[in-house]
């Protein structure tokens, strides 16, 4: 009995140890999401100076294997009936991104897919360090990466023009 008790309390202690990890990284995504929500809503201000899109930001159900299940904000932009949602995809995703000038791609810190209208879809990634990106063109996910660009202000209205 004494070297199960042993186990189970060696276990636990590094059990709450990953646990506390998990949540720091989880908040840090999720402050990341609403950094970069923040900053869009400012491009928009910018480019939307009459509001004639309603931005809301939704609360949705996520779960991913490190986290388990966590409420998900998703930026929504609506024209009239006409709607746009920046929706997470994951913190640890799959994807790689070929940042400019580098030959070699990078796994993705996470990811937000923009879904308009249609079926084209444009992907945002955050690369290590914190920096957003987004695809170059419209385009399915490639397993050997990605071929990104800076988010700014000007792709992202176009981003946003397009998939109205």
């Amino acid at each position: 009995m004494g070297v199960l008790a042993e186990y189970l309390r060696a276990e636990a202690e590094q059990l709450k140890k990953e646990k506390l990890r998990r949540g720091e990284i989880l908040q840090e995504w999720l402050d990341a999401l609403n950094d970069l929500y923040r900053q869009l809503q400012e491009w928009l201000t910018v480019c939307d100076p009459e509001n004639l899109i309603d931005r809301t930001i939704e609360k949705i159900p996520g779960e991913e294997l490190a986290f388990g299940d966590y409420q998900v904000p998703v930026l929504k932009l609506a024209l009239v009936d006409r709607i746009v949602r920046f929706l997470p995809m994951a913190r640890f995703v799959a994807a790689t991104i070929r940042l400019p000038g580098q030959a070699t791609p990078v796994r993705a810190q996470g990811g937000v897919q923009l879904r308009g209208l249609g079926m084209r879809t444009c992907y945002l990634f955050r690369a290590p360090g914190g920096k957003w990106f987004i695809q170059k063109e419209f385009e399915p996910l490639n397993v050997n990466g990605n071929d990104v660009v800076p988010l700014d202000a000007e792709r992202f209205e176009a981003v946003v023009r397009e998939s109205f």
